[in-house]
C-alpha cells in the first residue's frame, strides 16, 4: 500500500507575534529618539568649538605677520556690528575677513557655526555666497569679534589691536548682537575662545539680561555688548 506524506507545512510568524515585534521596534525607536535629538546638538557645539580653536590659531598667525595685529573690532559705530567678513562698496575684507584676503583661510567654512539655521549666517547659501564678491553683495560670517577698535567704513582700523594686549579677553564667539542670533543656533549659550586659545561654552543666563536689551541694531546698545563680552571673557 502506497503511503503518501503530508508536506509538512513551513514554519511562520503568527499575527500576534509580528505585532508584538512592531511593539518591539517602536519601543526602541521611542527610547533612542531623544538619545539621537541630544546628540546632534552636542555634534554641532563640538564642531563650532573646533572652528573657532582654527580661527585662533589664524588669528595667531595673522598676528606673526602684522606686528602682532589681528583683526578684531566692530564697524561704523555699532559694536553689534562684529559679523560682517567682505563690503561691497568698495569692495573690501573686513574684521576675520581679513584672514581670507591675507591668504590664511584654506577652509573658509570655519568662518561658520555648523549649527546655524539662519542662512544670512550660514556658509555659502544663497542670501549669503562664497566667494566674495559673488553677486556683488557684502557677506556676513558666523562669529563675531571682541568689539574692541571701530573699523569705521575702511578695511583697517586707525589703530589695530594686538592679540597679546586683548589678554585676557575672549576674543571669538558666536554671535550676540541680538537674541534672535543665539535663538538661531545653540540657543541655551554660546561657544568663545578665550585669547589662549582655549573654548568654552557660557550659558544664556551669563550674559541674557544685558543680550535681551539690545532689541535693534543701534550704537545706543554699546554699553550692553560691553557687558555680554565681559561675561564671555569671565567664561
Amino acid at each position: 500500500m502506497n503511503v503518501h506524506l503530508q508536506p509538512r507545512s513551513k514554519p511562520g510568524f503568527t499575527l500576534v507575534e509580528l505585532l508584538l515585534v512592531v511593539a518591539i521596534l517602536a519601543l526602541l525607536a521611542a527610547l533612542l529618539l531623544p538619545v539621537m535629538s541630544r546628540a546632534k546638538p552636542r555634534a554641532q557645539r563640538a564642531a563650532c568649538m573646533n572652528n573657532q580653536r582654527q580661527l585662533y590659531l589664524l588669528l595667531q598667525a595673522h598676528a606673526l605677520d602684522h606686528d602682532g595685529a589681528v583683526p578684531l573690532g566692530y564697524r561704523l559705530g555699532r559694536k553689534q556690528f562684529n559679523t560682517t567678513i567682505y563690503v561691497v562698496p568698495p569692495g573690501h575684507g573686513v574684521l576675520l575677513g581679513r584672514l581670507h584676503s591675507e591668504g590664511l583661510l584654506a577652509e573658509p567654512g570655519i568662518l561658520y557655526c555648523p549649527a546655524e539655521r539662519d542662512p544670512l549666517r550660514a556658509f555659502n547659501t544663497p542670501e549669503n555666497p562664497w566667494p566674495p564678491r559673488t553677486n556683488g553683495v557684502s557677506l556676513q560670517g558666523g562669529y563675531g569679534s571682541n568689539p574692541v577698535v571701530d573699523w569705521a567704513e575702511a578695511d583697517t582700523p586707525p589703530h589695530w589691536p594686538k592679540l597679546e594686549a586683548l589678554r585676557p579677553t575672549a576674543v571669538l564667539a558666536d554671535i550676540v548682537g541680538l537674541p534672535a542670533r543665539v535663538d538661531s543656533r545653540h540657543r541655551d549659550g554660546v561657544n568663545a575662545t578665550g585669547n589662549d586659545g582655549s573654548v568654552g561654552w557660557v550659558k544664556r543666563a551669563r550674559f541674557n539680561a544685558a543680550l535681551s536689551q539690545c532689541t535693534t541694531l543701534d550704537a545706543a546698545w554699546n554699553p550692553a555688548q560691553d557687558e555680554i563680552w565681559r561675561a564671555l571673557s569671565a567664561r
